[in-house]
């Protein structure tokens, strides 16, 4: 995220241009670019329930093409784990939500305010309970350090501040040219590209080793066995060569072996807890 100081400058700026110019300069129409300045704005600082309704507009950009898996009983098991996880974590008060997503593919996201989803090819990989909990730890971490909405954030911010930079150095060009770029140009559209781009890409490294940590941590409270995550994450490393397969999953995170190496300490610090693994249940209910 950028720093206060950083923000504060921005906003300054914006300020001093639409101030100066009456929201015109050299008789070009500033609107779109003031809009775009306010729903960056709007993204800093959020309540909860600002965040868990931005949540509901990242879910509906990422499942446009996704259907739900038409399985009850799954959905109910796999629901009932996360918020018994949740439970376990830092952010009790969130409304949080669980949905499996019919893909054959390895995969499980989470965006702002609570919503983790959970590929049904992820279920089909697993062989215990904690082992999905585990993964849906990992994804409940990311909802608790806000690491989502924290890049969303930053995107947008980046993507606003290069807008006016550009207005400025360009300035003297051609109005008609100006008026045509910036009457094309949409807050919800740069909001939009902004979450494809974050889900498209992944989410930093550094957080990703942080979900890692924390969820591992959010799994032992709940009564699981911890190091049934580890044992998600060899799964992952030795079945990562076939690239059909787990391509996305790899394009969007660290390596395994860069993860396991990374939880090296605290496996070793909760390897002696001996919480529940739950092959058979999960087997009823999964397999």
């Amino acid at each position: 995220m950028l720093s206060k100081y950083k923000q504060a400058g921005f906003s300054l700026l914006l300020s001093a241009v639409l101030i100066s110019s009456g929201c015109q300069v050299n008789n070009i129409n500033l609107t779109p670019l003031m809009d775009a300045g306010k729903k960056s704005s709007d993204l800093f600082e959020k309540s909860l329930d600002e965040e868990v309704s931005l949540g509901q507009e990242v879910s509906g950009v990422l499942l446009r093409d996704q259907n739900l898996y038409n399985v009850a009983e799954v959905q109910r098991y796999v629901s009932s784990v996360g918020l018994w996880l949740a439970l376990h974590s830092e952010r009790t008060e969130v409304p949080w939500k669980f949905a499996v997503i019919r893909d054959d593919s390895f995969n499980a996201y989470a965006t702002p305010g609570g919503y983790i989803y959970i590929t049904s090819g992820t279920l089909e990989q697993l062989d215990s309970e904690a082992e999905l909990a585990g993964v849906l730890a990992h994804e409940i971490a990311h909802v608790v350090e806000k690491h989502h909405l924290q890049a969303i954030q930053k995107e947008a911010r980046v993507g606003i501040a290069a807008d006016l930079a550009k207005f400025l150095r360009d300035s003297q060009r051609d109005t008609k040219q100006h008026n045509e770029m910036f009457a094309g140009m949409s807050p919800e559209a740069k909001l939009l590209q902004s979450v494809q781009d974050i889900y498209s890409d992944g989410l930093a490294r550094e957080d990703e080793l942080a979900a890692d940590r924390l969820g591992m941590l959010i799994a032992a409270r709940a009564g699981y066995d911890p190091m049934a995550y580890i044992t998600v994450l060899q799964k992952i490393d030795s079945r990562s060569q076939d690239s059909y397969f787990w391509e996305r999953f790899n394009k969007r995170h660290p390596s395994a072996t860069d993860r396991l190496e990374a939880l090296e300490a605290i496996a070793a610090a909760l390897s002696p807890l001996r919480g529940k693994v739950l092959n058979q249940r999960y087997a009823d209910m999964i397999k």
